[in-house]
């Protein structure tokens, strides 16, 4: 089964996940396109889709909590791009019926470079192949379970 070769511990049912969503992919009506979860496919080699696990930042408000994920982001976050956010539990349920392999595993980045250790790090696994049909049926799911959406930089 994808996503059986990761190691990492599972997130809890009651804890949430941040995704950084590029402009591109925030529809019109402002929700946000599914594609954003789904496995790349000019990218075979992936076997996950990079969130950001709020919890792991402990005794911190939402907010405070989001500023740790957007200070410890390795990604070029643009002005117009959004943090879309979702429980894990809520999520996991909800693709149930179609999809049993779903998991949220925390995957820490260590520091590299520049960059400082990200424990918040985590990853969405066990996703249909991106090419697949089922993928974007997946992406759409999961995307329909955002119970908010934030700037990804503050002014």
């Amino acid at each position: 089964m994808i996503g059986d070769d990761i190691n990492g511990d599972d997130l809890s049912d009651d804890n949430h996940v941040v995704r950084y969503v590029k402009p591109t992919s925030i529809r019109t009506d402002g929700k946000v396109d599914g594609s954003e979860f789904c496995l790349r496919e000019h990218r075979p080699d992936d076997t996950g889709v990079s969130v950001n696990w709020l919890e792991c930042f402990g005794g911190l408000s939402n907010a405070q909590q989001l500023d740790e994920v957007r200070r410890l982001s390795r990604l070029d976050m643009k002005k117009n791009g959004r943090l879309a956010e979702l429980n894990v539990g809520v999520a996991k349920h909800y693709v149930r019926n179609e999809l049993k392999s779903l998991r949220f595993i925390h995957t820490p980045l260590p520091a590299e470079g520049d960059y400082e250790a990200d424990p918040s790090h985590s990853e969405i696994v066990g996703l249909p192949p991106g090419s697949s049909s089922q993928a974007a049926l997946i992406g759409d799911m999961i995307a329909e379970c955002i119970e908010a959406i934030h700037q990804a930089v503050q002014e």
